[in-house]
């Protein structure tokens, strides 16, 4: 899932200053994958590491204020014209523009059509027993749920993440609330079995609707004259692939470079399409296959069968070497 990521971009962040491990990353080694009360299990191809989004990110931004950075809390951009950026305390202007909002549209620019029976997405942290938490020691789960997925793993400070993804129509039949898709996981007997006495530290989950996953659409990127799209705000790769931070961290090198370098946004985006549109293509073939009964019922088999296959899907669905500075 989205709270972990191969080696090297790990070690990419080792180069900024910044250890996962010091941090309080856990080491991930194994995958599970759970359909309904069945199970296989198998080595991950790559050093995986479990941490939140907002240790990384806090611990990122520190790095990159202790080198110079100017770092405004509280500051909220309504509104692009050209390398002018209008705020709520005022206008800020620079020589270029770098949008990395996540999934949030920013005025001036075109909002996203309405995906039908897109995605909707949710993060709970949870405290496990330890008997839980001996069960998910260095491994992620990965369910197959009907009309989606659900992905747990430890992360820093003895925290579980859960997360999951279900298509619009799926949430709408479990009840289009919290407590049915929380209801749903319990037809997956390792999850029940983890989370049963599992205490949750969100007072509610995190949840987003209408997500975007796939390539970007064309001309993504030409909205907003000059601006470089940065992470999601460039494409979404399927959650399930867990190489969401890998091409953010990606997305920043390339656009440093290319400030740098005193190349154009166009050039910036043909270097990203060229480094991510397999992995995106590869990871959407297989989210939308898994969300197949069919298929569904097919791979698990074939796992089963031939464990390497998860190895070799996840080495698959992961972005090439980074050969960068």
């Amino acid at each position: 899932m989205e709270n972990s990521c191969r080696s090297r971009p790990w070690r990419i962040c080792g180069n900024w200053g910044v250890e996962p491990l010091d941090l309080g990353a856990v080491p991930i080694h194994r995958m599970r994958l759970v359909w309904e009360n069945r199970e296989v299990e198998a080595a991950l191809p790559f050093a995986a590491l479990g941490l939140s989004r907002h240790v990384l990110d806090e611990a990122l931004i520190s790095q990159a204020a202790a080198n110079g950075a100017r770092v405004e809390r509280g500051v909220r951009v309504t509104e692009l014209d050209g390398h002018v950026a209008r705020t709520n305390v005022g206008e800020r202007e620079g020589r270029q523009v770098l949008i990395a909002t996540g999934k949030l549209p920013i005025r001036g620019e075109k909002a996203p059509a309405r995906i039908a029976n897109g995605h909707v997405g949710f993060k709970m942290h949870y405290r496990l027993a330890p008997s839980a938490a001996r069960q998910l020691a260095e491994t992620i789960v990965l369910a197959l749920l009907d009309g989606g997925y659900a992905g747990l793993q430890l992360v820093e400070n003895g925290r579980a993440n859960l997360c999951l993804v279900l298509r619009a129509q799926a949430f709408a039949r479990l009840g289009g609330d919290w407590q049915g898709v929380r209801a749903c996981l319990d037809g997956t007997s390792q999850l029940q079995r983890i989370l049963a006495d599992a205490e949750p530290l969100f007072a509610r989950p995190l949840a987003i609707a209408n997500l975007g996953y796939g390539p970007p659409p064309r001309g993504h990127g030409t909205d907003i004259a000059g601006a470089m799209f940065l992470g999601d705000r460039w494409a979404m790769t399927p959650s399930l692939t867990g190489d969401g931070m890998a091409i953010a961290l990606r997305s920043g090198l390339l656009a440093a470079g290319c400030v740098l370098a005193g190349e154009s946004a166009g050039t910036y985006h043909r270097l990203l399409a060229a480094e991510t549109r397999r992995q995106i293509a590869r990871a959407t073939i297989l989210q939308n296959g898994f969300e197949a009964p069919a298929f569904r019922h097919a791979a698990y088999w074939l796992a089963r069968l031939y464990p390497a296959l998860l190895t070799h899907a996840a080495r698959a669905t992961r972005l090439p070497d980074w050969s960068g500075p």
